[in-house]
Parts: C-alpha cells; structure tokens; sequence
C-alpha cells in the first residue's frame, strides 16, 4: 500500500462542449500528469476535480486562464483492491471522528485501487490509516 498527500484542485467548468478538453490542455503545456479525476454537472456549470502528485504552480495557470478553483491537500491511497475496502476505510477514519468531505476513486488493471480522500485533519488521517493494520498482509 502506499498513502501520500497529493493536492486536489476544484475547478468550475462550462458545461459545453469542449470545454474539459480546453482545460485539460492547461496541464498538457504544463507537463503535470493528473492522476485522478472526478466530475459533477449540474445545468450549465461543472465542478471538476482532480489531483496532482506534484503542485508545480498549478493555481497561478488556473487563475491566469480564467478559471475559479479551490486547492486542497488530499490523501492519496494505492493498494490492492478488494470488496469492502471502502467501508473499511470509512470504519477507520469514522472511529478517529475523521470526516471525509470528497473521495473519489477507481479499481484499475493489476488488482489495484487507487482513493483521493478529503477529510477534515488530513495529519490525524494519515496517521489513523497508517497506524490501523487495515492494509497489512
């Protein structure tokens, strides 16, 4: 398993045509690989977010191209996927009053799972995670 801190960025987007392909651009011409994305649309406007290894002086880009965003510090989890990984993870933060504000996350080739999770005391997090035993053997 391996846990990091990865910065996530709320982004609000045109619901149009194109327009996630305009944006994703951005990060093309920065040369910052996004390892995480999720997306929700409502009407004419989109809220999309995603995470980065590597912050890289991504807010001045956003900003400079007209885009309102919100930076935050997420946890990024990568380990073998199984069922009843979320509720586990749920378990362990809800029994350290940890509040979890975003997750988003997806199980890839190779057995592998990868969470972005938001919560509200990202140090009390990692340490609750890492110190749970939920990820050995």
């Amino acid at each position: 398993m391996a846990i990091s801190i990865v910065k996530q960025y709320s982004v609000f987007l045109i619901n149009e045509p194109g327009a996630l392909k305009s944006f994703a651009e951005l990060f093309v011409r920065e040369n910052v690989d996004i390892i995480a994305m999720a997306q929700d649309v409502r009407y004419d406007a989109a809220v999309v977010r995603l995470a980065v290894e590597h912050d890289k002086g991504i807010s001045h880009v956003l900003t400079k191209a007209g885009f309102t965003s919100v930076k935050t510090d997420a946890i990024c989890l990568d380990m073998p996927n199984r069922v009843g990984i979320l509720r586990d993870i749920g378990e362990v933060l809800s029994n350290h009053g940890i509040n979890i504000t975003t997750i988003y996350g997806t199980a890839g080739t190779g057995g592998i799972t990868r969470w972005i999770i938001v919560v509200n005391d990202i140090t009390k997090a990692l340490n609750a995670l890492e110190n749970s035993g939920l990820f050995e053997g």
